[in-house]
């Protein structure tokens, strides 16, 4: 037996101390939520690519996926940090982080789906319980993570402090511990591909912009092709009888229809959205101002 970690009464190395199945489990958690993150990019940069851009949201979304591409590689790392003993403190923080973030998005998903009327209620509760997915993922990290057996393996692993050296200018000086680190390679393979993923996003969706903002005209500064669409013709899903006049005059040029479709609709109505892209002439929403972009007519 061994008085404390790494010294033995006989002077032979004691075994390192078994890690605990929480310290495990909380570094796996952490692997997931940091793939889970990366693969919510990937499906960002897809549809950009595939002509589903955010619009006018563009840079927005690109400051988000340079978000979530940090978050992920600080679990990555927080794990790496707590399997080699090194430490939780990462690990704590990223998840208290990205369990306030998930838990505010969720409750702004819950209040938006109970006050709005939903045209797709299927794909609003898809999302709700992805966003609880999410938040679970942090929230039992950190209790794992918190655990007391946790804590005693970290400090059982924390290597001995060697004793005071004595000089004859400074007299005693105490010597620090030796960091633990995670060896280079290892970091740079872990973090590497989230760095290259995080500038395919971004460049992804600077080139997108680039490639829909209308640059000349009443609606230079707004992304979208100025051409308008078909709005739901009858026995489309979301078509409705009593807005459907309004939206053929907003396809046809009236712009004051197209304003007054989007404030006669309900909120999240695909009328409003008609209305306030100005009839699918633009690819973010005026908020019933396109007469003030288009004129009274396009």
């Amino acid at each position: 037996m061994s008085d404390r970690y790494g010294v033995r009464p006989g002077g032979e190395p004691a075994p390192a101390p078994a890690r605990p199945g929480p310290a495990l489990g909380a570094a796996v958690l952490a692997f997931v939520q940091a793939g889970l993150l990366l693969a919510l990019v990937v499906v960002v940069i897809v549809a950009a690519l595939v002509g589903l851009s955010p619009g006018g949201g563009v840079g927005v979304a690109a400051l988000v996926c340079l978000a979530v591409c940090s978050l992920a590689g600080l679990d990555l790392l927080g794990g790496l940090l707590l399997l080699r003993g090194g430490g939780r403190t990462v690990l704590l923080v990223t998840g208290l982080v990205e369990a306030a973030l998930v838990g505010l998005l969720l409750l702004v998903a819950v209040v938006d789906v109970a006050v709005r009327r939903s045209a797709d209620p299927v794909a609003d509760l898809v999302g709700v319980l992805v966003l609880m997915t999410l938040l679970a993922l942090p929230v039992v990290r950190l209790v794992l993570a918190a655990r007391p057996a946790v804590a005693g393996w970290l400090a059982a692993r924390r290597p001995p402090v060697p004793p005071p050296v004595w000089s004859p200018q400074a007299g005693w000086v105490s010597s620090a511990a030796p960091a633990q680190a995670v060896p280079t390679g290892l970091l740079t393979a872990a973090l590497a591909p989230v760095a290259v993923l995080a500038v395919v996003a971004t460049v992804t969706l600077a080139l997108i912009e680039g490639s829909v903002l209308i640059t000349d005209g009443p609606a230079a500064g707004y992304s979208g092709t100025g051409v308008p669409t078909e709005p739901p013709a009858p026995g489309d899903r979301g078509h409705d009888p009593q807005f459907a006049g309004l939206a053929a005059d907003c396809r046809d040029g009236d712009m004051t229809a197209c304003d007054d479709l989007f404030w006669d609709t309900p909120v999240g109505d695909p009328y409003e959205t008609y209305g306030s892209t100005c009839g699918g002439r633009l690819d973010d929403g005026t908020s019933g101002g396109c007469v003030a972009v288009f004129g009274p007519t396009d």
